[in-house]
């Protein structure tokens, strides 16, 4: 995990760099009337909260920058903290935004913290997420067998059925159809037998990570 962490600056290093390089800049919402705001995205709520960097009191053109934190935190970093890591995030980004920090990663360590202890493995090299195409009405229903089969292997990596509705566009296990059934088996068998990795994105979302390569 530290050499994974090594390439990533935390919040509070990226505000030490924003002050020493724009020592009469300050970091603000958006909009101060209504800092954050709730939001459904993709079937789930979500607390947004929109940041300025501005680089001088009077700035013109301050770097602005979003950042989405799940209203319910999942870990012990996220839970009861919601508003503040989504607030922290923005803040980060928007550091990134106007230049101020020398990065070539744009999350920060806070965020990626916040995602790994979500994850039952840790994270190996990012491949496109592997995505089920969402189900077509004409398309037989999943047989009771591979329900009860998707059921035991989220059972066997410490999953849930959250991690399978991120994975097909938001389908409940109930409700898949044959072709993202056996879709998921392989993504989940891929992850029991250590040739990938679960990990979230900075939304909180699930995806699959192959290690040979891309997703299969």
């Amino acid at each position: 995990m530290s050499n994974f962490m090594d390439s990533y600056v935390d919040v509070a290093e990226r505000i030490r760099i924003f002050k020493e390089q724009y020592p009469t800049g300050c970091l603000r919402p958006f909009n101060p009337a209504e800092p954050f705001k709730i939001m459904e995205i993709g079937g789930r709520e979500f607390i947004v909260y929109t940041a300025c960097a501005y680089r001088t009191p009077d700035d013109a053109m301050p770097a602005v920058a979003v950042a989405a934190e799940p209203s319910i935190g999942k870990t012990s970093f996220t839970k009861d903290s919601e508003v503040m890591n989504a607030e922290t995030s923005a803040w980060g980004r928007a550091i990134v935004a106007c230049l101020a920090a020398d990065t070539q990663k744009i999350a920060s360590a806070n965020e990626v913290r916040n995602r790994q202890q979500e994850s039952t493995q840790p994270v190996a090299s990012v491949t496109p997420i592997s995505k089920v195409q969402p189900a077509q009405k004409k398309t037989a229903q999943a047989s009771e067998p591979q329900i009860k089969y998707i059921n035991s292997l989220l059972t066997s990596i410490g999953g849930t059925e959250t991690v399978v509705k991120d994975l097909t566009g938001g389908t409940a296990i109930a409700d898949l159809q044959i072709v993202q059934a056996k879709q998921v088996i392989n993504d989940l068998l891929a992850i029991k037998k250590n040739e990938a990795t679960l990990a979230f994105d900075d939304n909180g979302m699930a995806f699959i990570t192959y290690k040979a390569g891309e997703p299969l």
